[in-house]
């Protein structure tokens, strides 16, 4: 696929404008980019440059298009809300220590094993693998 000077100049630009302007968008993007005629519009011609003129250019007027539109999220944060102290925060990461066992000093739980049988079961026992009949034996002389 060979592009033309025209698609190399417009992509070019787009990169451009990503890496420079969508962070934050332009105002003047915004305000027509907000209205739902302006938005319908951008992407019908993004639609007709992918479609009819070139897939590359219409790539980038999407990713320029998203980077555009998604930066105008609005965060709503509670001005009386309290950050949590640290003090709750060691609170929580604090994780409950198990019981010790109580055992005579100088005592482990070793010592408490039983000799005798296993309460676990063994493994079912498995049938021998039978092998296949080969039919017809490779030899590799070229190695």
């Amino acid at each position: 696929m060979k592009l033309t000077t025209v698609e190399l100049v417009s992509v070019g630009l787009l990169i451009a404008y990503i890496a420079f302007f969508t962070q934050p968008a332009n105002p003047s993007v915004k305000s027509v980019l907000a209205s739902s005629v302006g938005s319908v519009v951008a992407l019908l011609a993004l639609v007709y440059v992918t479609a009819y003129k070139s897939l590359i250019v219409g790539v980038f007027l999407a990713i320029a298009y998203v980077l555009t539109v998604s930066s105008s999220v609005t965060e709503y944060l509670d001005p009386t809300a309290k950050p949590p102290s640290k003090e709750d925060d060691k609170k929580k990461m604090k994780m409950p220590e198990a019981p010790k066992p109580s055992l005579p000093k100088g005592d482990t739980v070793a010592h408490h094993a039983k000799a005798g049988k296993s309460v676990t079961t063994p493994p079912p026992a498995k049938e021998p693998v039978k092998p296949s009949a080969t039919s017809k034996t490779e030899h590799f002389t070229l190695f």
